[in-house]
Formats: C-alpha cells, sequence, structure tokens
C-alpha cells in the first residue's frame, strides 16, 4: 500500500513538471509588437478603371455631291444647327435642267399618243384615216422643229418662232461694230481736245470751251467701255448657247424618229385592230415617264439637304487651297465630300479597354470624364455600348487586346469639340456603406487557404486570428464581407513577428482609416 502511494505521488509530480514546462513553453513573449492599426469603421468603397478616350459625336456623316455642277450657294456654316430636310448647299447644272425638261416634254408627248391609242382602237372605223395624218402631221411638225433647231445650231443662237432671227454672226459683227464706233469717236473726240489744249494755250478759246470738250471726251470713253462690255456680255451669251443648242438638235432629232416610227406604225395598222398600238403606246409611255422620273431625281440631287438633325461639322475645301472653303461657282464632281453633319444627339467618349479588365464593365455603369482641354470640369457619363470585337492596340509595347467602350455624356461644356483627348474613369463597383481595410491587413497562410486578418483584442492588446469573408477590391482595398465589426483595431503590417496572442501596440503614425480608392 506504501509503495503505491509513492508511485501515485512520483507520478503527480511528474504531471506538474510537465505542466510547468508547458506553460513556460506556451506563454508569449510580453515585449509588444509595434505595427500600424486601422480602426473599422463603415466607408464609400468605390472601383475606378482608369482609360483615356477620344470625344466625338455619336453620328456624323459626310454629305457628298450626287451630281457634278458648279456651288450656286451655301447656306450653312460650320457650328450651325439644322433640322432635317433643311436646304445646306445648292449646285448649278444648266445640262441636268434642259434634259429634265426635255425628258418632261418626251413623256407628254408618249402621254398623248397612248391617249390618243386607246381613243383610237375605241374609234377604230372612224379613225383609221385620222391617225395617218395625225402621225404625218406629227412628223413633219417634229422635222420643222429640227430644222427650226438645226438652223438655229448654224446660226448660234435661237430665232424664236421663226426663221428671221438675229444670227449668233451678225450679233457679234454688231457687237464689234460697237465698239469700234465708239473707239472712232473716242478717237475723235480725243483729236479735238489735244487740238482745244494748244489753242487754249495760244488763248485760240476760253477755259469753258476746253472744259466741254473734256466733257466730251469721258463720254467717248464711257460710251467705248460700255460697247466693249457688251461685246463681252454678247460673246459669252452666243458661247453658253452652243450646249443649249445642240441639247435642243438631240431632242428634236428623237422627236423626229419618234414620230417617224409612229406614222410608220399607223400605216401598217391602218386596217388592223388597235390593241397592239394602245399596249405599244402605254408601254413608250412608262418608259418615257421613268426618263422623266430619272430626269428630276438628277435635278433634285442638285440640292443638298440634311438628312437628319444635326451640327454642321465642316465645309470641303477647294481642292487647289485646302484654306479656302467651297464657295458659289466653284465646281465639284459626283461624289465629291462637300460638307460633314454630325448628329444632334450630345457627344460620346470611345475608350479602348484591356481585354483583361472589360469582365469588370457593363453597360450603364457611371462613369467621369476629364483632362486638361476641360480644365478644372468634371463630366458625368455613363457606358452606353461595350465592342463586340477586341482589336489589336495601337501602343506597340502593350501586347493585350482593346475593345472599344463608348462612354455617353451626361451633359456638354460649350467648348467640348470632336476629336478631344480625355481622361475616362469607369466607375465598376460603387458600394455607399460597407467595411473596407486595406489589401495590407488581409493575410493567407503560405499554402494558400482561407483569408483572416489579425484583430487586436481590446483587453489585453494581443493579437487575435480572425477569418474573414472578402469581396470586392481594388488597388488600395478590399470589402469585407463578414467577420469584421465597426471599432475592431486590425493590423495592417505584415510584419511576421505578429502571430496569435502576441501583444501589440499602435505605431506613432498610424495612416488614416476609410476613403475611397
Amino acid at each position: 500500500m506504501t509503495r503505491r502511494r509513492g508511485f501515485i505521488v512520483l507520478a503527480g509530480a511528474l504531471l506538474l513538471i510537465v505542466a510547468i514546462g508547458a506553460f513556460a513553453l506556451g506563454r508569449p513573449h510580453d515585449t509588444p509588437v509595434e505595427a500600424r492599426l486601422e480602426t473599422v469603421a463603415y466607408s464609400h468603397f468605390i472601383t475606378r478603371l482608369p482609360e483615356t478616350g477620344v470625344v466625338q459625336r455619336p453620328h456624323i456623316q459626310t454629305l457628298s455631291a450626287l451630281v457634278s455642277g458648279n456651288v450656286a450657294q451655301v447656306f450653312v456654316n460650320p457650328g450651325d444647327r439644322v433640322r432635317p430636310g433643311q436646304l445646306l448647299v445648292a449646285l448649278a447644272n444648266p445640262q441636268l435642267l434642259s434634259s429634265a425638261a426635255g425628258a418632261r416634254a418626251a413623256y407628254e408627248a408618249a402621254s398623248g399618243r397612248a391617249a390618243s391609242a386607246v381613243q383610237t382602237n375605241t374609234l377604230l372605223p372612224a379613225q383609221n384615216a385620222s391617225s395617218v395624218v395625225q402621225a404625218e402631221f406629227n412628223l413633219e411638225q417634229a422635222k420643222s422643229n429640227l430644222s427650226q433647231a438645226i438652223t438655229d445650231q448654224k446660226n448660234g443662237a435661237q430665232s424664236g418662232l421663226g426663221y428671221g432671227g438675229t444670227t449668233a454672226e451678225s450679233q457679234r459683227v454688231s457687237a464689234d461694230a460697237n465698239v469700234a464706233g465708239a473707239r472712232t469717236s473716242l478717237r475723235e473726240a480725243q483729236r479735238i481736245y489735244d487740238a482745244d489744249k494748244d489753242l487754249y494755250a495760244n488763248r485760240a478759246i476760253s477755259k469753258d470751251a476746253l472744259s466741254q470738250q473734256a466733257a466730251r471726251l469721258d463720254q467717248a470713253k464711257i460710251a467705248a467701255d460700255q460697247a466693249e462690255h457688251q461685246r463681252r456680255d454678247t460673246y459669252a451669251q452666243l458661247q453658253q448657247n452652243v450646249s443649249v443648242l445642240a441639247d435642243r438638235v438631240r431632242a428634236t432629232r428623237d422627236a423626229v424618229r419618234q414620230a417617224q416610227a409612229a406614222l410608220d406604225a399607223a400605216k401598217l395598222q391602218a386596217a388592223q385592230n388597235k390593241s397592239g398600238d394602245v399596249t405599244a403606246a402605254r408601254g413608250d409611255e412608262a418608259e418615257r415617264l421613268n426618263d422623266w422620273r430619272y430626269a428630276q431625281d438628277q435635278v433634285a440631287r442638285l440640292e443638298i439637304r440634311a438628312p437628319y438633325a444635326g451640327i454642321v461639322q465642316t465645309i470641303a475645301t477647294q481642292s487647289a487651297d485646302s484654306l479656302r472653303p467651297l464657295q458659289p461657282g466653284d465646281n465639284v464632281s459626283a461624289g465629291q465630300a462637300v460638307l460633314t453633319l454630325a448628329a444632334d444627339g450630345g457627344f460620346i467618349v470611345r475608350a479602348r479597354v484591356d481585354e483583361q479588365d472589360i469582365a469588370q464593365v457593363r453597360v450603364g455603369d457611371a462613369a467621369r470624364v476629364s483632362g486638361e482641354d476641360l480644365a478644372d470640369k468634371t463630366l458625368a457619363a455613363h457606358v452606353a455600348a461595350i465592342g463586340e470585337v477586341a482589336q489589336k492596340s495601337d501602343d506597340p509595347a502593350n501586347t493585350s487586346r482593346q475593345i472599344i467602350t463608348t462612354v455617353q455624356l451626361d451633359r456638354s461644356l460649350p467648348y467640348l469639340r470632336d476629336g478631344m483627348n480625355v481622361d475616362v474613369d469607369i466607375v465598376t463597383a460603387d458600394r455607399p456603406h460597407v467595411i473596407a481595410v486595406e489589401n495590407e491587413a488581409i493575410r493567407r497562410d503560405d499554402g494558400g487557404g482561407a483569408p483572416y486578418v489579425f484583430t487586436v483584442r481590446p483587453s489585453d492588446g494581443r493579437a487575435v486570428r480572425t477569418p474573414v469573408r472578402l469581396g470586392a477590391a481594388n488597388d488600395t482595398q478590399t470589402i469585407v464581407a463578414a467577420g469584421l465589426e465597426p471599432g475592431d483595431r486590425v493590423v495592417v503590417d505584415r510584419n511576421p513577428a505578429i502571430v496569435e496572442n502576441v501583444p501589440v501596440r499602435p505605431a506613432p503614425s498610424p495612416a488614416p482609416t476609410g476613403g475611397a480608392a
């Protein structure tokens, strides 16, 4: 019994020694570790994606001349606001107008023939002879018109209804004669004036007589200048008549051919049913109507109108002078750009977002636009569209591809212009009331695992390992969704000496907490 009691005492002593050793080994160091601490509080958490972009109008269209001609008038200037359908630029092309008039005349003639064919088919017995007579009359009339047109073309001027009009040559001769007469009168007046000057110098005539002769000399000079001017006008007018007369001859030739064809058809079908005539006449009428509509469309294209409400961006310049905008009289060819028009829908900014960042961007995300060109102004905006294609970066040093992202400005500035470079901050996260800590406070074990932080226990100032559940993060902060409460003090420094139950004291200058990043 005594032996057993001794064994129990010995075992108890050994256990006491082991406990004391374990307590001594597990007892933390009493010297506090100095570290920067952050007091947990609710804050406004923002994540921004910084990019650069270019200010643009949402839709810009280049309006080109659809037909060739000369500028008749430009009705707008850069910066003008225009409404849909407003006339912007008018072109002049007399040949198109003449062609349209000829096409209309041809259509009206064809329409008349179609109506006549229908009537003839209805009153066939009585109309057989009259149709031939009418066709012969039309042919003679067309030939007469052609003869008149050819005569006028040879004469170089239109003579009106008859053949006795003044020819171009006679007009030139008359103009030259007027100039020669005026020059002769001028020389005579000059000769008399020079003679009167000598007489006046010899006191043979009075001063008043010399002045009267000087006045007659001035009148002779004016008359000579007027004759020269009238001759230039006459020559210019006759030159303009050349193309008009040629078009008239072509039109009358077509009329003769049509009249001859009508006469031949009338003779062949005089004793037959005229239903074929009706079909042919109506087909010809439809064809001439198409020709007239086409000619009308060509004339309508001389007017360049606004396709939508917008703002005039630029007026095209002359090909020989890039600083001089198009002006009345300048020639433009079909397809030549005349002006650019921007849709009146505010401004957008097109930015290039790297492919690794695009997953953070959503349509509707808020954005802020600023830059040197905007002075101290920051404009609110939002993401309006995200491109579907990743493009190669313009920067050779950037190997990642980029996605064109469109940001719509919520308001504009008077001095905002298309093509300005700006900075764009896309707000990818905006949480007004969350708990967020600095990224340095988040720890993980060497092998990874769940995140945790060290908090400082208020009672004894010792470090406590606290598991946390994280949310969104930016360059400086991370949202803590669970694990921390307002008022908790978190160790920010990643000091390896800070472990579980180590006493921690604040560093002399702790960094301020909260704030947006």
